[in-house]
This record gives structure tokens, sequence and C-alpha cells, in this order.
């Protein structure tokens, strides 16, 4: 992806849940515009306009491009051979991926649960089950065919963001309503009964998975 003065960069406004677009299939980008300087570009302030709304990933269609491509922040596998000294137990390292005209092959018959938040859906967040994990195909901002196969947290938020192309927000995929709280609700939850609201919902901290059985 081509590099951009971020301060020559307008980012636009995010769209947020009730607008027509977010609820309708995105188009699929031209494979001959992947690859261009016009498209890198793009590229480039979706990614700026990640880090300014503070998102592990963002779609296109969030900031009003109705066409199925986006960006999600990964765990890259480890390599403990180039850790730092002390760092071993530091954590997987994360890098950003570009998915343009992605689709899903397959998917698990594992699932599991996580609370789920999104820059279009602002101070709610949601108790949600997916697939634990999904083999992937699409393009690289090269325009280059790619397969991957996620799992956990990475099988999450790649389900998450290709939702985005489908015209699904998360709170669609929520199992019963009270499976939807606010955001300061759920950080109160050590105050609520013991299986509130669902099996696994209290104890599991955002940013990790609850696996069924």
């Amino acid at each position: 992806m081509a590099e951009s003065d971020p301060q020559s960069l307008v980012l636009p406004s995010l769209v947020t849940m009730g607008h027509p677009g977010l609820a309708r299939p995105a188009a699929p980008v031209p494979e001959h515009l992947v690859g261009t300087r016009d498209f890198d570009q793009r590229l480039d302030l979706l990614i700026q306009s990640m880090v300014a709304y503070e998102g592990i990933g963002i779609a296109a269609p969030q900031v009003g491009w109705f066409e199925r491509f986006f960006l999600m922040v990964a765990e890259a596998p480890a390599d403990p051979s180039t850790a730092p000294e002390g760092e071993e137990d530091a954590g997987p390292p994360q890098e950003l991926v570009a998915w343009i005209n992605p689709r899903i092959v397959e998917a698990s018959e594992e699932w599991c649960w996580a609370w789920e938040g999104c820059l279009s859906v602002p101070g709610l967040r949601g108790w949600i089950r997916r697939p634990a994990a999904v083999a992937v195909q699409g393009l690289n901002p090269r325009g280059e065919p790619v397969s991957m196969e996620y799992r956990g947290w990475n099988a999450r938020v790649f389900q998450h963001e290709y939702d985005h192309l489908e015209g699904m927000l998360y709170p669609y995929r929520a199992a019963h309503p009270h499976h939807l709280v606010m955001t300061g609700e759920l950080e109160r939850r050590e105050e609520w009964p013991d299986g509130w609201p669902a099996t696994g919902a209290r104890d599991t901290p955002p940013g990790e998975l609850f696996f069924e059985g």
C-alpha cells in the first residue's frame, strides 16, 4: 500500500446503523482497479480512518464507500526465533491485512461467542455467536489471489468485517434482545447474576472468546 501524508488526508465520516447503505450488499471492486494508485490512496485513507476512529478493523461501507473491501488487524503467526530477548511471552505480533472482494469458502462446525462492538454502532455491545474458524479467499492490495484459514479471534474479526459487505451488522445476529447491552453496562458486568444474559457472557471479558461445550 502506498504511503500518504496523514496531514493531507480528509477523513470521511463514519456511516452508522440506520443508514440504508449498511443494510444491503456492497458492489464488487472491479479487479482492474486493484493495485492502481487511486485504489492504493483509498486504502491509505481507510487505514487513517481506522486509526483515527480507533477500530481493529473497518470496512469500506462504514465510510460511505459501498464496495467490497475491508481492513483488519490480525494476529500474525509468531516466530519465537525472532522475538526480542525477554519478550517471548509478549503475545503474537499483529499485522494489518487488506481484503478485496473476499468470500468465505468454508466455516467450522465449532462455534464460539464473544462481546462485539462496532464503529458504526456506537455505545452498544453484543454477545454474538459465530463459527470458530473460517477458510477465506480474496485479493490482496496488489490484485493477487489470496487464501487463508483463520481461527479464534482472527476468524471473528474477519467475519465481523465481512458482514459489512453483506449488509449485515452484528446486532442483527443477536440470538436474543437481552444479548445487546450498553457499553457502560458491560463494564459493570461483575454485578450481573450468574448466567446473565447468557451462559459465559458475564465472565468473558471483551476481546476473549467463549467456546461452546
